[in-house]
């Protein structure tokens, strides 16, 4: 369970990271999906906030990304920032800027690792990503699955060295993880048919939205089977990773008032809005990731996935060792085949 109580979907990021600043201090850190005013930019800055010495942002545009640094670098010095760009649609590119750390001897260990970046595509229509995979899966899940695992040297060197699990991999995932098991009958919308227990749970939809059921492709579905791979990802690597003292966990951060949010819930009615509950600052939506990073109470034996800075329930298949076995197994074949074409 989570160490401190007090902690609720009010908490800021920066709070919780001068609460731990202990387990912040010196640290290195690499978060993906950083931009100015964007969840991933609240989490790093909550992180230096705590004193971690060097944190490794990463991003499609190196524009955004150097706009995103001189703007941390001002306002947190003592921090170092090392730009990594790479495009979360190319599992090729994914490759070769994991490679690039891999080479970079000036970033010896990585501490924690906090998979920020993803999409949620609102075109009713499927769209691919350049290796063929449905954009959810292959942006969301697998692009993090293989960078995460190219980059375990840098994981393994950082749990030698560190206390007994403190060396973690954070999958920021979503509450629409209810809406959808993971697919494996179809996972790719290419219609095929689909096993009765992988069907998407509608109500939350239907109620907001007015989302009529289907089995074909659905962009709330597809994001919401990529919420729950990132849950799968965390409970497979920690069966795996066990034996090497690093931990993994995964969480909903809260309903964020982002820039890439604002014009959904601007186009939508108010009593529709309200259905989805309190809307966070970035900085709020920040905490729960500072919580399951830097808890030194937190044990992946006390549960896996957070919401509002604590533990919380989710459906059986977000965390069904079984299918994230599976999961894991269908993963690492994909990717291996499509580097290979």
């Amino acid at each position: 369970m989570a160490s401190n109580s007090s902690f609720d979907l009010k908490t800021g990021g920066l709070e919780v990271a001068r609460t731990y600043s202990a387990q912040a201090s010196g640290r290195t850190v690499l978060v993906t999906g950083v931009s100015v005013d964007t969840l991933g930019d609240a989490i790093v800055r909550s992180f230096a906030e705590g004193g971690a010495s060097v944190i490794i942002i990463t991003g499609r545009s190196d524009e955004r990304l150097a706009e995103v640094i001189k703007a941390l670098s001002s306002d947190y010095p003592s921090t170092k920032f090392r730009p990594l760009k790479f495009d979360l649609a190319s599992l090729k590119s994914v490759h070769a800027a994991a490679q690039e750390l891999l080479d970079d001897t000036t970033i010896p260990q990585i501490d924690i690792l906090v998979a920020c970046g993803g999409l949620h595509d609102f075109k009713d229509e499927r769209t691919l990503t350049v290796d063929g995979l449905e954009l959810h899966l292959g942006v969301n899940h697998m692009s993090h699955h293989h960078f995460i695992t190219q980059l375990l040297p840098k994981l393994r060197a950082s749990a030698k060295k560190s206390a007994p699990g403190t060396t973690r991999v954070i999958m920021i995932a979503s509450q629409v993880w209810a809406c959808s098991p993971f697919r494996f009958s179809d996972y790719n919308f290419d219609g095929n048919p689909l096993a009765a227990d992988e069907k998407g749970h509608f109500e939350l939809l239907t109620a907001a939205f007015g989302t009529q059921p289907t089995d074909g492709y659905d962009h709330t579905i597809a994001y919401a089977q990529s919420k729950t791979a990132n849950a799968l990802f965390a409970v497979h690597a920690n069966e795996i990773w066990a034996s090497e003292n690093i931990s993994a966990f995964a969480l909903h951060p809260g309903i964020v008032g982002t820039q890439s949010a604002a014009p959904l819930f601007d186009s939508l009615p108010k009593e529709t809005v309200a259905k989805f509950g309190f809307m966070k600052t970035i900085d709020q939506g920040a905490a729960t990731a500072l919580v399951a990073a830097l808890d030194p109470g937190l044990k992946p034996e006390g549960g896996v996935t957070l919401e509002d800075c604590q533990i919380t329930s989710v459906p059986e298949w977000v965390t069904d060792k079984e299918k994230a076995a599976k999961l894991w197994a269908l993963s690492e074949e994909l990717i291996s085949s499509k580097l290979a074409a």
